[in-house]
């Protein structure tokens, strides 16, 4: 599938609920949310039928997301049967990281193509202030078992927050000179809960900057590593990596391969689009099955040729539904 800018559109992320044990200050509002009631969250029939449709149009890469996707029972069942399907080509995993521990045998066991962390401090005290929660030590144990399993794609996604995190950007980077993971530094788009402006925004060259003065030289890796925007270095002898996403202050809208589906079943073709469209009442009418999928695909199409060539920096929606 192409939209109409000529970009091939092969990556579908899947946020299965709105539902987080986590109030990470960018992204929730400190009194919460309302919740979707649980009859207009997709059932995971309903999330197979989509996949399996966009599976025939051309997306073979997929990634399952939240709100905090492991809060959702059976999710274990839903990644393992979405990894069996024909033309799959990739199926990886969103997480805030406190259930990880509970659940590394099994992700190590069905396949997952990588496994994302959001991981913002390694501070206790930081830790509870930017997410809410006293949870740093859960996160901690569940990655440590999940090294201890050999699995082999562990990436850390860290938003860098001016005035909250960018102290530690060297221990996250001296992370990668021991362990085989990959550290992603995030600048922060002002698209959830938390007001900010451009100016405090911890941008890309002073990441790069801080880590060269700090750690040592990164090394640029020419190689495509993964699907997503990510620009990879490693420093001298690491065993790991550490990424670049800088939706700020170098857009890579024109490279964009994803759209997204929300908890409650509609298609966005970018984060910050206004313009989506609900595949529930669909997925919900008795019909014919043939004129169902037919009818899927159509609107998958549309949605695919909705997407703009552009985001702007507009909230829209509640991130925790849409799977940022």
């Amino acid at each position: 599938m192409k939209d109409r800018f000529g970009r091939e559109i092969n990556y579908l992320r899947i946020s299965v609920t709105d539902r987080c044990n986590f109030r990470c200050l960018y992204c929730l509002p400190p009194e919460g949310i309302t919740l979707l009631p649980s009859s207009e969250i997709l059932s995971y029939e309903e999330i197979l039928e989509i996949v399996k449709t966009t599976i025939r149009l051309g997306i073979t890469k997929f990634r399952i997301t939240g709100g905090e996707p492991l809060v959702r029972k059976d999710v274990i069942s839903l990644l393992q049967e979405m990894i069996g399907l024909s033309g799959m080509e990739k199926v990886s995993l969103t997480t805030n990281g406190y259930f990880l521990d509970e659940f590394a045998q099994d992700l190590s066991r069905i396949g997952l193509n990588s496994i994302n962390i959001g991981l913002n401090s390694f501070n206790e005290d930081n830790f509870e202030t930017i997410t809410g929660v006293d949870g740093l030590k859960a996160v901690r144990k569940g990655l440590q078992h999940l090294l201890e399993l050999g699995f082999n794609n562990l990436k850390i996604n860290t938003v860098l927050l001016k005035g909250y995190n960018e102290e530690e950007i060297s221990n996250f980077a001296q992370l990668t000179l021991e362990h085989p993971i990959a550290i992603r530094f995030i600048e922060y788009m002002p698209c959830g809960n938390w007001e900010t402006n451009l100016d405090s925004i911890v941008k890309g060259d002073e990441i790069i900057k801080q880590i060269t003065e700090n750690v040592g030289e990164l090394i640029k890796i020419e190689d495509k590593l993964g699907s997503g925007p990510a620009q990879y270095y490693r420093l001298p002898n690491a065993r790991g990596r550490i990424g670049f996403i800088m939706p700020v202050s170098q857009p890579f809208c024109a490279d964009c391969n994803r759209i997204r589906l929300t908890a409650d079943g509609h298609l966005k073709s970018c984060l910050l689009s206004e313009e989506e469209i609900d595949l529930k009442p669909i997925l919900r009418e008795m019909r014919d099955e043939r004129e169902k999928r037919k009818e899927l695909e159509e609107l998958i199409k549309k949605a695919i040729l909705m997407k703009p060539f552009s985001h702007s920096h507009k909230r829209n929606g509640i991130m925790s539904r849409i799977g940022g």
